[in-house]
């Protein structure tokens, strides 16, 4: 009878694995666009001393509830400036795929970030890469 009932555990356990297996990948709605060279879009001279900064406060910010109900993906590169307090102005999208997706919910999220003040000159075209994929915010690549 163990024989029977192994026999049996057996089959279940293929069939299980027989129907879970697909031919195809799983696709998600959205691919995960292939993110820039922040290099290529950094200008000379640009955040100069901006390795230095150290973060007092960077909230994520929130993935948007439709991007994340139909699968969306992409990313956002931010351009900022750091002022002498730490403080953040002068907030921008310098480039973002899907275009304006995830824009606003960014720069948002980017101006209410703080830094330990990077001494007596502000800093200024400091890039910033915000990944908005599988329904989770990350900073940097």
């Amino acid at each position: 009878m163990s024989k029977t009932i192994n026999r049996f555990i057996t089959l279940v356990i293929a069939l299980g694995i027989a129907s879970c297996t697909s031919s195809e990948p799983m696709k998600l709605n959205h691919d995960y666009p292939a993110p820039p060279s922040i290099k290529r879009l950094t200008e000379a001279g640009a955040c100069p001393g901006g390795e230095a900064l150290s973060a007092v406060s960077l909230p994520l910010p929130k993935f948007p509830w439709r991007a994340k109900r139909q699968s969306r993906q992409g990313w956002v590169v931010v351009s900022l400036d750091v002022n002498t307090d730490g403080t953040t102005s002068n907030v921008f999208i310098r480039k973002s795929v899907p275009r304006s997706v995830f824009d606003r919910t960014s720069i948002k999220a980017v101006e209410n970030w703080r830094f330990a003040p990077p001494g007596a000159k502000p800093l200024s075209n400091c890039l910033v890469f915000i990944s908005y994929r599988l329904g989770k915010v990350t900073i940097g690549q």
